[in-house]
């Protein structure tokens, strides 16, 4: 047996040692997935395996709209251990429109956390989260809270003109729908309505209102939210009145309603029977003075009185004399004014009529005044007409009730409106009486003997009518026949005299309004009307007031003696008679 020297066994040692560190480097050590020693398979380094299995939770996995979930994915390898962390993990929606999610997160102790926001639609949504080439799904149901109210928010206008009558014939009615939180319900909630009002219930082919589409339930509708709000159409028919739409909705086993506001169903266009004027004077004094002015309103209404539905209907005005605005648009009440005021031309003169005679032959026996009777001058010589015109209908009798005009129902007829100088109702060449030629011919036309009205049916009715009507005001001027009777007088002791005082001007009419006359005596009781403010209004003759002179002291001894009656008459606009006298004796 050979003995080898202890420094060579040392060598022989460490070029073992070496040779197995070499080799067991070469295997690749505990990187090669070899055991480490432990008994576990590493999940750490270089060499960690990858995601072979995902385990997907929603808590909760029922939600309303608007809510949360939290999305929790497990990852793990074949083995069965937990990825290694901050491995990756994507998260999709089957449907964008069912809300958003968290779109990746990162492991930690194999965990990936993500978080669904519901949106407002509800129904079920998968959730699919992905790491690498593993995939898995969990799906979430998302529920609607339950309806908690209805309001009533807008009808859009609130008020439409019949079917075909030139007006909006249509009204956008709006309602909102909220939820038990106060927010507006998921789209698509399903409203039902039902419509009240005039000709409720006849078929949309007959001429009646309906809400929503033309079928055979006219009053009936559904339609579904849309931000929570609900619309419906009302669209007129031929009647007019007002219309209200009830809207209800479902919610389990609650139900709610509300009712719109009135919405007005008019006619659409002015009514000849619902037009008129008004004036603010009647009595100006524009035969001495320029720029007197006054307000001339026009007042328009379908023919069921609706006056809300004609805003921005357009009026002109023409006067006889003077000058007033031509054409103004009428608000929303269905008015609309113009400036009238006194200037050149003054009123036509016109022939006197039976009447006029007589009064002024009355006045000249009574007063000993000397006004004409030749046809000179007569209070209506002092008359103004002023007239206004609007498109619209001839007035008629709707017998049936079925909102248009039918054959052998009495109507008024009107012709082209004309400048009634005369005031005898008839469109006259002497005077000229000016008129508004509206066919264009060149020619006046008076009344067709048909009824004219849009809609209108018939040889030579005109859809389109020319409707007008007339207010009569009066230019008067300085006083002019101012005179007493009796002018003069000798009461006995204890007696009376009855005496009236004339003021007119040079047509024999009163003065403007305001002017004041004053009587006063220098001796005796004056009774009666011994104080008179003329009061506004057309004249047909002068003012004329009555009075008394008494000789209160019956039990006097005195002789007669001399009094004097003074008329005064005073006006801030004309200038009025200077007083005027009758003289005489009292005892």
């Amino acid at each position: 047996m050979i003995k080898m020297q202890p420094a060579i066994i040392m060598s022989l040692r460490l070029i073992i040692l070496t040779a197995f560190l070499m080799l067991f480097s070469a295997c690749g050590a505990s990187d090669s997935g070899l055991p480490d020693g432990t008994g576990t398979i590493p999940t750490t380094g270089t060499g960690a395996m990858p995601a072979s299995n995902i385990s997907l939770t929603a808590t909760p996995s029922s939600i309303m709209t608007t809510a949360t979930s939290s999305i929790q994915a497990t990852v793990t390898t074949s083995a069965g251990a937990n990825v290694v962390d901050g491995t990756a993990v994507t998260f999709t929606l089957s449907s964008s429109a069912m809300g958003t999610i968290t779109s990746s997160a990162n492991t930690s102790s194999g965990i990936a956390a993500a978080t669904f926001t519901a949106g407002t639609i509800p129904g079920t949504v998968t959730v699919t989260a992905t790491s690498g080439s593993v995939s898995q799904t969990a799906a979430v149901v998302v529920s609607a809270p339950s309806t908690g109210s209805l309001e009533y928010v807008s009808a859009t206008p609130q008020a439409i003109g019949l079917k075909g009558g030139g007006q909006a014939a249509s009204s956008a009615v709006i309602f909102l729908v909220r939820d038990i939180n106060g927010t507006p319900v998921i789209d698509g909630t399903q409203v039902s309505f039902v419509m009240s009002g005039p000709s409720g219930g006849k078929l949309p082919s007959a001429g009646g209102e309906y809400i929503g589409d033309i079928d055979a339930s006219p009053t009936t509708a559904t339609a579904s939210t849309v931000g929570g709000n609900v619309t419906v159409t009302l669209n007129s028919g031929s009647v007019a009145g007002p219309v209200t739409i009830a809207a209800s909705v479902t919610s389990g086993s609650q139900t709610f309603s509300a009712s719109s506001a009135a919405i007005s169903i008019g006619g659409g266009v002015p009514s000849a029977s619902h037009f008129n004027l008004a004036t603010t004077k009647f009595n100006l004094p524009g035969l001495v003075k320029s720029d007197s002015q006054a307000t001339i309103s026009a007042y328009i209404a379908d023919r069921f009185g609706n006056y809300n539905v004609l805003t921005g209907t357009s009026v002109s005005f023409y006067a006889e004399a003077g000058a007033i605005d031509n054409s103004n648009v009428t608000d929303d009440t269905g008015k609309t004014s113009a400036t009238f005021r006194t200037q050149a031309p003054d009123p036509a003169e016109v022939s006197i009529t039976a009447a006029e005679t007589t009064l002024i032959n009355s006045l000249n026996t009574t007063f000993g005044t000397s006004i004409p009777t030749d046809g000179s001058y007569h209070p209506r010589d002092g008359w103004v007409t002023v007239l206004a015109s609007v498109q619209g209908e001839e007035a008629f009798e709707d017998a049936n009730a079925n909102g248009i005009y039918d054959s052998g129902e009495t109507f008024s007829d009107l012709g082209e409106p004309f400048v009634d100088k005369d005031d005898d109702g008839v469109r006259d060449t002497s005077p000229f009486e000016e008129y508004i030629d509206v066919n264009g011919n060149g020619s006046y036309n008076g009344p067709n003997g048909v009824w004219d009205g849009p809609g209108c049916a018939g040889s030579g009715c005109l859809t389109s009518k020319m409707i007008w009507t007339t207010i009569t005001l009066a230019f008067t001027g300085n006083g002019y026949y101012c005179a007493i009777s009796p002018s003069s007088f000798a009461i006995a002791n204890g007696g009376s005299q009855s005496f009236s005082a004339m003021v007119g001007d040079i047509n024999a009419n009163r003065l403007v309004s305001g002017t004041t006359i004053a009587v006063a005596a220098t001796l005796g009781t004056l009774a009666g009307q011994t104080s008179h403010t003329v009061p506004d209004g057309v004249p047909s003759g002068p003012s004329v007031i009555y009075f008394t002179l008494l000789d209160a002291a019956v039990t006097d001894t005195d002789p007669p003696a001399p009094s004097t009656i003074t008329v005064s008459v005073t006006s801030s606009d004309v200038v009025a008679c200077p007083p005027f006298t009758a003289g005489g004796t009292v005892d």
